[in-house]
């Protein structure tokens, strides 16, 4: 497993610094860049599938889940992000897949909650880790529309800001990933219900409010755009404060169940 680590720190970390200098020179080979990236979003889910059958998949904690979801961020990043539409979102995401691998490390497989036997629960969790994986990649589309904003607004100009996709680019991706973020969602938290014993049970009832009330800002943000056709930065920060709660609901929960009290 060490040497898989490192491997997946070395590719994610080359990835995030070939991405930094094509900030800075234009002629940068986009083709060397995306072979390192796949190379090491493949060698972290070879991290993750090994680190999960060393148990035999019977546990889930919060440092595998925040790998998975580090994962699902790098890959959905690497498939989605085009050129001129988020170059700047994704060393970001690949130094953070880093840290999510080393502290994956660090941590025991059995540790945390047994889904073994569980079929229902893995399908929960499955599609709740992909609907946050989604809304975060959505949050940092979010972030990076509130800083074009800001540009523009106050016509301030820098190196980075002449590498930056337009803004109706960032908007309508936003929007996009925002919509299929909450619609998934939506069901994950349904099949809570139908495959939960008792969603509102103890150690489980702040995670289901918190999730639902980030739903509601959710499914609130994507009508007001589809049907009124709202836009701007209200909407932006409020797809910002549902993603802390819906943080706080999934990892906070898990936090405090796998650390606090273990």
């Amino acid at each position: 497993m060490l040497g898989l680590l490192v491997l997946t720190l070395v590719l994610y970390i080359v990835s995030a610094g070939l991405l930094w200098r094509q900030l800075a020179h234009k002629d940068s080979s986009t083709t060397l860049i995306s072979w390192v990236a796949l190379a090491a979003v493949v060698s972290h889910g070879a991290l993750l599938a090994w680190y999960l059958a060393s148990d035999g998949f019977d546990h889930l904690n919060v440092a595998s889940s925040l790998s998975v979801v580090a994962f699902l961020l790098a890959l959905l990043s690497f498939l989605k992000v085009q050129p001129n539409s988020g170059l700047v979102l994704r060393p970001v995401i690949y130094l953070f897949a880093a840290v999510s691998c080393l502290i994956l490390a660090l941590s025991p497989a059995h540790w945390g909650a047994s889904i073994a036997n569980t079929h229902g629960l893995a399908i929960h969790i499955i599609l709740s880790l992909l609907a946050y994986a989604i809304l975060m990649l959505a949050t940092l589309y979010a972030v990076q529309l509130l800083y074009l904003n800001y540009l523009l607004k106050n016509h301030r100009m820098n190196v980075l800001s002449n590498y930056l996709p337009p803004l109706m680019v960032v908007e309508r991706y936003f929007f996009r990933l925002l919509s299929s973020g909450t619609l998934l969602l939506f069901i994950a938290i349904a099949s809570g219900f139908v495959f939960l014993d008792d969603m509102f049970a103890q150690g489980q009832a702040h995670k289901t409010i918190l999730s639902s009330i980030a739903v509601l800002i959710y499914l609130a943000i994507v009508v007001l755009h589809r049907v009124q056709g709202m836009r701007g930065r209200m909407l932006v920060i409020a797809s910002v404060v549902a993603s802390i709660l819906l943080s706080l609901g999934y990892f906070g929960s898990r936090f405090v169940r796998d650390v606090l009290l273990s």
